[in-house]
């Protein structure tokens, strides 16, 4: 896999702050050896340079990649996370991108965005390489449950009116379904999102209308699906599994209401039995973002307990809580085929480089920044698990990376 030399520059910067030759140290220098996703937020990360904070531009990260491969051998895989739908983001204010669909947002989206991406993916040069790509994180995910289906958020309405995000998905997945050597990877949300059964039965039955429309109803076209995308939902609950006594119990619904599904492998195992009974392909993959689940703090439950509220290791105060959260830790390493029990399960991964922030703490700043930023309430301190002192979205968060290496879980 791919290691990114952006994310072990802020790395650098993190370790020039702790105390030389400490375990801390140590510890923060081995980050910079794992591979982490490549975030295409904005036209202008597909050229870098000054205009998004110095980072390597597409080409860049692709030659560097093909360097990489060469020194270390054998197949590379530089993973690239899709993310400029026009209106992108629309439950939340954190991250609501540059375009708008208002002011001729589609028409860039596919013309200075999709097309650009896929004339340099589909050069010769980069052949060898396999190029995963992670696309629109949380966007039909909220056309399933925040459009009127479930909650109806005014943003979320009006992009399912008007097809904005399938029609940008689609346009997407099938322009870059015609390159060989990509790999692609649609987000369905997390188990604490879409893990109710009712949820997940309109997901499913969601994704084979939009997936189906594509390529004359091939629902190969993709590769599979990714979970848990810069979110903190556990790999697994070690204590307990998701049945009525843990999800329906006096103290745990406040947690769990009635979601059988309390864990990222429990959810993903669910999910292929759905997909592939609703006609994929039983070659149908998953991956999930281990970056930031791992609960490895000292407040981690070592047994199993009366009250589940004692013995779970998500120690959320509730699980919709997604912008920078207290208590988290670093989770299990990427690695391809982790678990020989499920075949289907093609990698953990960190989609989202620990350290990057979720979203700014700062409540004074309500206007959209350059970059399509500002603050979410969520982010801020009505939200108890929020860390204080959060930079934007994708901006390096050093409290906050210090905090996930010392609670990695298994410990690094």
């Amino acid at each position: 896999m791919y290691v990114n030399p952006d994310y072990a520059k802020y790395v650098a910067q993190s370790q020039a702050l702790v105390a030389s030759g400490s375990t801390e140290a140590t510890r923060v220098n081995a980050m910079k050896s794992f591979p982490t996703g490549v975030w295409i937020d904005r036209m202008d990360a597909i050229d870098g340079g000054v205009l998004n904070n110095g980072r390597l531009s597409v080409e860049g990260h692709l030659i560097e990649a093909l360097a990489q491969q060469k020194a270390r051998g054998g197949a590379m895989t530089i993973t690239f996370v899709v993310y400029d739908l026009p209106d992108r983001d629309c439950a939340a204010a954190a991250s609501n991108g540059e375009l708008s669909a208002a002011n001729g947002g589609m028409v860039k989206y596919k013309a200075q965005y999709i097309d650009r991406l896929y004339a340099i993916f589909a050069k010769d040069a980069y052949k060898s390489l396999r190029i995963t790509l992670v696309i629109e994180p949380d966007s039909l995910p909220n056309l399933v449950t925040n459009a009127g289906e479930g909650a109806s958020i005014a943003a979320c309405v009006t992009v399912k009116n008007n097809n904005t995000y399938v029609e940008g998905v689609q346009y997407a997945v099938g322009k870059f379904a015609a390159l060989s050597n990509v790999y692609q990877y649609l987000d369905i949300a997390h188990s604490g999102w879409l893990g109710w059964d009712n949820n997940r039965s309109r997901a499913v039955a969601a994704f084979k209308t939009w997936i189906g429309g594509i390529k004359n109803g091939d629902l190969s076209v993709i590769r599979g699906f990714v979970t848990n995308v810069a979110n903190y939902t556990p790999l697994d609950e070690p204590f307990f599994n998701g049945t009525a006594d843990v999800v329906g119990t006096g103290g745990t619904t406040q947690f769990y209401e009635w979601n059988y599904m309390v864990d990222e492998l429990g959810y993903i195992d669910k999910l292929r039995a759905e997909f592939v009974a609703a006609g994929f392909p039983s070659s149908l993959g998953f991956m999930v973002d281990t970056g930031r689940n791992g609960w490895g703090s000292g407040l981690r439950p070592t047994a199993s307990a009366a009250d589940v509220d004692n013995m779970r290791i998500d120690l959320r105060a509730h699980r919709g809580n997604w912008c920078n959260v207290r208590n988290a830790g670093v989770g299990a390493r990427p690695k391809v085929a982790p678990d020989a029990s499920r075949s289907y399960l093609d990698a953990y991964y960190w989609v989202k480089g620990p350290g990057e922030s979720d979203g700014t703490s700062d409540s004074s700043a309500t206007a959209v920044n350059s970059e399509g930023k500002r603050f979410d309430p969520m982010c801020g301190t009505g939200n108890i698990d929020a860390l204080t002192g959060a930079p934007h979205a994708g901006h390096w968060f050093h409290e906050q990376f210090l905090m996930l290496i010392r609670n990695a879980y298994p410990a690094l």
